[in-house]
């Protein structure tokens, strides 16, 4: 399954059980894929691609909260 299907089905998962800061981890992570998306004019991203976005945005987080 792609990355994006299942981060829309955590999604759901994470508003059904009311987990606020899960929810907000995961909404950034789906804005990243479509801004990446966006850029590319909506063309398919790899699993790999995928992968890339998710690490370069744990990064961030990472970064962020030192």
């Amino acid at each position: 399954m792609k990355i994006q299907k299942q981060l829309t089905e955590k999604i759901k998962e994470a508003m059904k059980s009311k987990d606020v800061l899960a929810l907000k981890a995961l909404r950034a992570l789906k804005s990243a894929f479509m801004l990446v998306n966006t850029e590319r004019g909506g063309e398919e991203l790899s699993d790999e691609e995928e992968l890339k976005i998710v690490q370069k945005q744990v990064k961030q987080r990472k970064d962020s909260a030192l």
